[in-house]
């Protein structure tokens, strides 16, 4: 037969080992947060250490001998004074699961009850310490027996008391907590009551005690339950908003998918299009505190059965119900939103929106093809059709079908080697002779050479196109070591690499590698990056650029003057060679003209080579000639050219025009 006394002793020592495990465990977690995790470390040890010297307290009860009554007489005093330690640790844990943080400061909630809490806990303590030496609440006898003092009972009530502070602030601020961190904490309260009215009904087991352990136990699972549902919330949402990001998009419509609902819902994709002027203007963290400030306010729009999530840059999607689709796409045409400023200023400001709308049928399954839809809607509004608001339409759907199908013929003509560089030349028009070319891709589709325009816009969007950019290099390699193999002299051949390719950090590694295996000569590759910013920061350019330099690379600005960040790009970054976007040299007016000789003059005077493309006619030569531009590229001289025709050009490098 089980003797009760020894299996409480064992269940002493078994929980106090649990309890310094779950300890180390709780330190070892870096993803919690430092504040609770220090806390609910502290709460562990002290639980384990409260047990134990509970355990040693049964263990040498009534046994003879100093040692017996050493451990006795200090497992006693530990036992009471971490009873009353334990109000003032789960006060401040309280404080930091509600508030954020504890403290004493005058506009703390809870100021007075947190100072009235920890006077309890110190007077209790004190009261244990005077009790060592008077026997207030416990005697140990000549035998090393416990006995209980007269005043025992205020031990009790000193804690009671601090319970019951604690047990009120959880009352006040319950709605603050999610309703099972509310139960973690009020189990602090309950299981000690608990364990107290059963040690009143046995004397002898330390029930209380074990109660303790037990709800620092449950909070110590309740902050790990936690703390990973804090790192799933945050794999899914967007920091700068606190709204869905893409991921929680997706697994927000993979939840609703095959319920009836969802037809009644449409999604909304639309961009907020001044986020990057006001980013210009006040800075990028005043442009933060403007989707913040737009989140916030939207969000309000929304039923629990309704979605808003941001994206990334300006984009956000709403997934709603129909019924309350015109009262959205009213807010959303003259949205408005009101913001501080990084000097302070309270400003408010009208954000236009451009958005594309899908009305969700029975039929749909597929998260991705119900966002896809209404992304398709809206570049469809934001590739100026003068509607700043479109539908999905049939016209619309078999679009993308048709997108999908041309996106597989692309990614089949990458595997079979069907792209292959045409070469354009690019001419002193002072010499008349080459002085370089740009390879520009072509898709030699059976028998068909299918135009860039038809294209390349879908490989930017699918992100193919940096998949194409690296086979566009090695074509251009294998091409050039062809021609030194036939003693050509080749002139620099540029190639142009889509932005996109910059979200790669080692980009310039692998142009590097590809290059130098090849056996060209880096002198005869220029690596040409058009000047927009928008999908990635200065600096990032820059890093590339500068990194191309070191393994010596030339690089060129193409389409200056098309973007928005033309001088920026220019004192920022060191580039090489500076091509002049053609929209300067289409129009005539003098405006233009003013203005392109003031770019040719300046990029000169920083040391820049100067390429104007898209010159079409002999008027434009001599424009550009009078302003110092000498290098031209366009249709007035060559068109883009196969290989072969490229060989027969460089071996006749003057041209009579």
């Amino acid at each position: 037969m089980v003797d009760i006394l020894s299996a409480h002793v064992a269940f002493l020592l078994f929980e106090s080992i649990f309890c310094f495990i779950s300890a180390i465990l709780c330190a070892l977690k870096n993803s919690q947060e430092k504040k609770a995790r220090v806390v609910i470390t502290l709460l562990n040890i002290m639980a384990g250490a409260l047990l134990l010297f509970d355990f040693f307290e049964y263990i040498f009860h009534g046994r003879p001998g100093a040692l017996a009554s050493f451990v006795m007489y200090s497992s006693n005093l530990m036992v009471f004074l971490l009873c009353d330690l334990f109000l003032i640790v789960i006060c401040i844990y309280l404080s930091i699961v509600i508030f954020g943080e504890f403290s004493f400061k005058k506009d703390q909630p809870c100021r007075k009850r947190n100072i009235l809490c920890f006077l309890i806990s110190i007077i209790g303590m004190l009261l244990v310490l005077i009790s060592h030496f008077t026997g207030l609440y416990y005697t140990i006898d000549g035998m090393n027996q416990y006995h209980r003092g007269d005043y025992f009972y205020v031990s009790v009530i000193i804690a009671m008391l601090g319970m019951a502070i604690i047990f009120s602030i959880l009352i006040q601020y319950r709605k603050k907590i999610k309703k099972y961190r509310f139960l973690a904490l009020l189990s602090y309260i309950l299981l000690p009551l608990i364990g107290f009215i059963f040690q009143l009904l046995f004397f002898g087991f330390t029930y209380m005690d074990i109660g303790i352990a037990l709800s620092v136990n449950i909070l110590f699972v309740e902050n790990i339950v936690y703390q990973n549902k804090r790192i799933i919330m945050a794999e899914r949402t967007d920091i700068r908003t606190g709204l869905a990001n893409e991921q929680g998009c997706m697994e927000w419509l993979e939840e609703h998918k095959g319920h009836p609902e969802l037809a009644e819902h449409a999604v909304v994709f639309f961009d907020i299009s001044r986020i990057s002027s006001i980013n210009r203007k006040y800075g990028p963290e005043t442009g933060n505190r403007v989707l913040k400030a737009f989140a916030g306010s939207f969000k309000e729009e929304f039923s629990k059965e309704e979605f808003i999530g941001h994206l990334h840059g300006d984009q956000f999607v709403a997934i709603i119900r129909k019924e309350h689709l015109p009262e959205v796409m009213k807010k959303l045409s003259d949205l408005k939103v009101k913001f501080t400023d990084d000097t302070g200023r309270d400003r408010e400001s009208r954000l236009p929106v451009t958005a594309g709308v899908y009305e969700i049928k029975p039929g749909d399954f597929n998260a991705e093809d119900i966002l896809t839809y209404a992304a398709t809607a809206l570049e469809q509004a934001k590739a100026g059709t003068g509607h700043p608001i479109v539908y999905m339409t049939k016209e619309l759907m078999d679009s993308i079908e048709e997108k999908k199908r041309l996106e597989a013929k692309i990614r089949k003509g990458l595997e079979n080697g069907e792209f292959e560089p045409y070469y354009q030349p690019k001419v002193n028009s002072r010499t008349k002779l080459l002085c370089g070319a740009e390879a520009l891709a072509r898709w030699n589709h059976k028998g068909e050479i299918i135009n860039p325009n038809d294209f390349i816009h879908i490989m930017e969007m699918n992100e193919s196109i940096c998949d194409l950019d690296m086979y566009m290099l090695r074509a251009i390699c294998k091409d050039i070591s062809s021609w030194k193999e036939q003693g050509l002299q080749i002139p620099p051949i540029s190639i142009n690499f889509s932005r996109r390719n910059l979200a790669d950090p080692d980009l310039a590694k692998k142009i590097d590698e590809i290059v130098t295996e090849s056996g060209v000569p880096k002198e005869l590759i220029e690596i040409e990056i058009t000047e927009t910013t928008d999908e990635f920061s200065i600096s990032v350019m820059k890093e590339f650029v500068d990194d191309l330099r070191r393994r010596g690379f030339c690089s060129s600005i193409d389409d200056f003057g098309s973007g928005n960040a033309s001088m920026a790009v220019l004192r920022e970054i060191s580039f090489d060679t500076m091509k002049i976007d053609k929209g300067f040299i289409d129009r005539d007016f003098s405006k233009d003209l003013t203005i392109l000789n003031h770019i040719i003059k300046m990029a000169q005077s920083i040391g820049l080579t100067i390429v104007a493309e898209g010159v079409e006619q002999e008027n434009q030569v001599k424009t550009l000639n009078s302003f110092g531009a000498e290098i031209i590229q366009g249709f007035y001289y060559d068109r883009p050219m196969p290989k072969d025709q490229m060989i027969e050009r460089i071996k006749n490098p003057r041209y009579d025009k």
